[in-house]
């Protein structure tokens, strides 16, 4: 589960625990102003594009900025997570003042028979399968039928997505999360793919490791960022009708049966939106 945060030391003390500190994107900001902020960890890939600065700094334009933190405890795993994520404290409904301590986020919008509520049914879907392969023997007939479920499930929800609602969500202000969202997509074909051919006879606990981490952090980011946005772009009605066109395509997607099957021809590159 994630947690959203405007709380100086809770932030500070969740970065520190796992060896992060504060940084600004180099190629960003101007005069006084650093720029984007990130937490820089030991072994990030990407460290020569990020600069240290003081914890001070980081937070002064934290504020400034209105920016919240979405963080995350543990992984589905059990493992220490490092998943963050800087987003506008209006996006997350976090008070534009001062030090919030850490809340849960759980998603719900309490609308029904929408786009949001058939995705945010689908995480849940896919949260719950992954807790039961986790439980499961890896070279049992009951985890390959629940792997099988669970790359449907993928496989279905990737599909819609790409296919309907990222087409029809693209607005400024979401164009950016839907190419990460098409990039966290590639990944997950990419490990699912290698997992379908693996799976019949071999061990694959550590690409689902890897599978579920992936997953996992594609979820909070659509929940915590990118379906807030789209609700104050489209009206209930407008989401509703998107939802349908979305559930039928469920209901063809299933009937043609397999829909894993097409995983392996999709991991070329991330899909256009």
């Amino acid at each position: 589960m994630a947690k959203t945060t405007t709380d100086h030391e809770t932030i500070r003390k969740w970065c520190e625990a796992r060896g992060g500190s504060p940084a600004r994107v180099k190629s960003t900001g101007n005069g006084g102003d650093p720029g984007i902020l990130r937490v820089d960890f030991p072994g990030f890939s990407g460290k020569g594009s990020l600069e240290s600065i003081e914890w001070s700094e980081f937070f002064d334009w934290f504020d400034k900025n209105e920016l919240a933190f979405i963080y995350q405890d543990r992984t589905r795993g059990g493992q220490p997570s490092r998943f963050n994520k800087l987003v506008s404290r209006e996006t997350v409904g976090s008070p534009s003042a001062g030090n919030e301590p850490g809340r849960e986020e759980s998603g719900a919008t309490g609308e029904e028979d929408d786009a949001i509520v058939l995705l945010l049914s689908q995480h849940r879907q896919v949260e719950e399968l992954f807790d039961q392969l986790t439980s499961a023997s890896p070279r049992s007939a009951a985890f390959r039928r629940t792997f099988e479920q669970l790359a449907d499930a993928l496989a279905i929800h990737s599909e819609i997505e790409e296919k309907i609602f990222y087409p029809a969500v693209k607005a400024q202000d979401t164009e950016e999360l839907l190419e990460e969202s098409v990039d966290d997509h590639l990944e997950v074909k990419r490990v699912l793919a290698t997992m379908m051919e693996t799976a019949p006879d071999g061990d694959v606990m550590s690409e689902l490791e890897e599978l579920g981490g992936l997953t996992e952090e594609h979820l909070i980011e659509e929940e915590h960022d990118l379906f807030p946005k789209v609700r104050r772009h489209m009206n209930k009605e407008a989401l509703r009708q998107l939802g349908a066109r979305m559930n039928e395509m469920v209901e063809q997607l299933r009937r043609e049966g397999s829909p894993r099957m097409h995983v392996p021809e999709e991991t070329g590159a991330a899909a256009p939106i």
